[in-house]
């Protein structure tokens, strides 16, 4: 409630009709990211769930930390219904017993055939796929002349110079990893149980080629749109957002990593079953197919590609032709534990904090 109808119900005012139905309504809360990306979640998911639903949704424009969300978790103090994540961390934290199980008998059978087993978790729905690609300044490299078109080349400075990025590693599930092992010839289909030792060798030989390692979307988006660096490690989506906007920036699809995003509600949610209703349509071919045209992100839902404009669908992660040299990240990997119970995902970021201050 803002603060005129605080004002309103104060000096005994008697509130409209729509209002009074906004204040009897359940209200859910979700965290739906930051940027376009968090818009483009509120445009296609959120308002048009509002409207067939009667449930409002507070929509909260950031995204959950793992470790914030396990504290939290632990001490009860938790006020979230859903949030996004991935599958690394969706798998531990069904593990750990903080998340809900997701309620498949209300999805439409011919919804639920268009998420392929991946895509539906017992403990979330993937909304999105995307994925971190190589991405190219066509003013800087143009079409034609040398330019690196793989990761081991990338990694080749003195063959193919230019100003570099890549992702930092800071967060553990997502990194450099996988990109430093291409780099230094494992072939595609052997890649985990990731090395990382041997990873973290392949960066040593690259590291003071980097011009920045970026932690967000946002950041990343800002190095090419401003020409900070020529060529590096990014987000599928950010990289067709910049050329929608006119950007000089190629996108390499070779040895791209795909991932998933993961709607998750947690066990302490005390509104379970509208947050069900919200993450089912959401995982709807319509809602699926507005949200790709609205961020380019590729749907998980396969029956939105017969929505979505043909120009749009060619550029997406998932469409065919883009994924002939592609893999998929093992989120698996990153969530399992050794006998001392640290988690993969820890084990990189203990590495991480140390490696990058040498």
């Amino acid at each position: 409630m803002d603060r005129r109808q605080f004002g309103a119900l104060a000096a005994g005012a008697v509130l409209a009709s729509p209002l009074r139905a906004r204040a009897q309504t359940e209200t859910i809360t979700v965290h739906v990211s930051g940027g376009f990306y968090g818009d483009g979640n509120i445009k296609a998911f959120v308002e048009p769930f509002e409207k067939e639903s009667g449930i409002h949704v507070n929509s909260v424009k950031s995204e959950v930390p793992p470790a914030q969300f396990e504290l939290a978790a632990k001490t009860g103090s938790l006020d979230i219904d859903a949030f996004l994540t991935t599958e690394a961390n969706g798998t531990m934290f069904a593990r750990q017993g903080y998340i809900a199980d997701i309620d498949y008998s209300i999805y439409d059978k011919e919804e639920l055939a268009g998420l392929n087993p991946v895509s539906r978790q017992p403990w979330g729905v993937e909304s999105i796929e995307a994925g971190f690609i190589l991405s190219i300044n066509s003013e800087v490299h143009p079409p034609g002349k040398p330019r690196p078109e793989d990761w081991q080349q990338f990694w080749d400075y003195e063959k193919f110079p230019g100003v570099r990025t890549l992702q930092s590693g800071q967060m553990g599930t997502e990194g450099p990893w996988e990109e430093a092992l291409l780099a230094d010839g494992v072939p595609i289909d052997k890649l985990y149980p990731l090395d990382i030792a041997r990873a973290f060798r392949s960066l040593d030989k690259i590291k003071g080629q980097i011009r920045k390692w970026w932690a967000q979307g946002n950041d990343v988006m800002q190095l090419f749109s401003s020409g900070v660096v020529d060529m590096g490690m990014n987000f599928d989506g950010r990289a067709t957002a910049l050329q929608a906007a006119g950007k000089p920036i190629d996108i390499n699809y070779n040895e791209a990593k795909i991932y998933g995003v993961y709607w998750i509600i947690p066990k302490a949610s005390k509104h379970i079953a509208a947050t069900q209703k919200f993450i089912e349509f959401a995982s709807r071919a319509k809602q699926q197919a507005q949200m790709a045209e609205i961020t380019k992100y590729a749907p998980s839902n396969v029956g939105a590609y017969k929505l979505i404009d043909p120009a749009i669908a060619k550029k997406l992660i998932s469409f065919p032709d883009n994924t002939k040299n592609s893999f998929r990240l093992n989120g698996t990997w990153y969530a399992e534990a050794g006998p001392d119970g640290k988690t993969n995902t820890a084990r990189l970021v203990e590495r991480w904090n140390t490696w990058i201050v040498q």
